[in-house]
């Protein structure tokens, strides 16, 4: 399973926004009433398809995803442009598969859920027409969008009662390129809150990291022509959030060291953002 894991991080560094050979496949769905289970929203990734809800309420969505496939994998949701659907993201992606198609809005999800474990994370959705992919590559290169791991999503107005975002135990802010946290993360189970305070979309990427191992340590052994093993391995944090984002995710932390990684890559340079000081090394106590 490492050896997967390890592949799939390493190819997150080449998926600049861009899926070539986009194929939308619509995955069997889950009744609406069966996709929720304590008030939250699930969705079960697997090698490459969603199962989970065609249609949710807008506001405040604590969202599930269970990995039950043999690879990495996450769930972003992307609202569309208005008059626009699942069939028209897919059409763009394959007339130019270099970007995400125009006026797409990041809204967050769960990151980097390994097999056979869960990631949990809170978005804001308003009403309008979205799309859940998973951008994470295959061991070849192939973002598992472009292997049919994409749902179209239908978030209908909000219910009466107005919803309310969870409590952030811990805030990471999100820069143009960095990292801040306001206050040291404690172990145990805890709900971070994620803004992006950039002028482009960020992401958190939560890795946790051998003994005395560092995020840099983490990231040399993705270097052309090194053998050696990641010092760790991913433990989920929150996709993509267009500048003014907010979401939530939560994680089960222990004592030890972990990192904090965004691979999503600058609008200028192309490059990932880790590789202009967006990474940052993190004590657990």
């Amino acid at each position: 399973m490492i050896a997967r894991i390890i592949v799939c991080v390493l190819a997150l560094l080449f998926w600049t926004e861009s899926t070539p050979g986009f194929v939308a496949a619509e995955p069997p769905a889950l009744p609406l009433a069966s996709s929720v289970a304590n008030g939250d929203t699930v969705y079960i990734a697997r090698d490459y398809a969603f199962t989970g809800p065609d249609q949710i309420p807008a506001g405040w969505i604590s969202v599930k995803l269970i990995n039950q496939g043999e690879d990495l994998h996450q769930l972003q949701f992307i609202k569309l442009p208005d008059g626009k659907t699942a069939e028209d993201f897919a059409a763009a992606m394959t007339a130019n598969h270099t970007r995400l198609p125009a006026g797409i809005e990041r809204r967050g999800g769960p990151n980097s859920v390994i097999p056979g474990e869960q990631g949990m994370a809170t978005v804001h959705l308003d009403e309008g027409q979205y799309v859940v992919i998973c951008g994470i590559p295959d061991r070849r290169g192939v973002p598992h969008v472009a292997l049919g791991m994409l749902k179209a999503l239908r978030v209908t107005p909000g219910l009466a009662k107005k919803s309310d975002p969870p409590h952030g135990d811990i805030t990471i802010t999100e820069a143009d390129f960095s990292f801040r946290l306001s206050a040291p993360i404690p172990a145990g189970r805890r709900t971070i809150r994620v803004v992006n305070t950039g002028s482009q979309a960020h992401e958190v990427v939560v890795v946790q990291l051998a003994p005395r191992a560092t995020v840099d340590a983490f990231l040399d052994a993705f270097q052309p022509g090194v053998a050696t093993l990641p010092a760790g391995q991913p433990v989920g944090g929150m996709v993509g959030l267009e500048p003014g984002g907010e979401g939530f995710f939560t994680i089960d932390f222990v004592r030890g060291q972990y990192g904090l990684i965004c691979f999503l890559p600058d609008l200028v340079q192309r490059a990932p953002h880790f590789t202009r000081g967006m990474l940052l090394d993190v004590t657990v106590n």
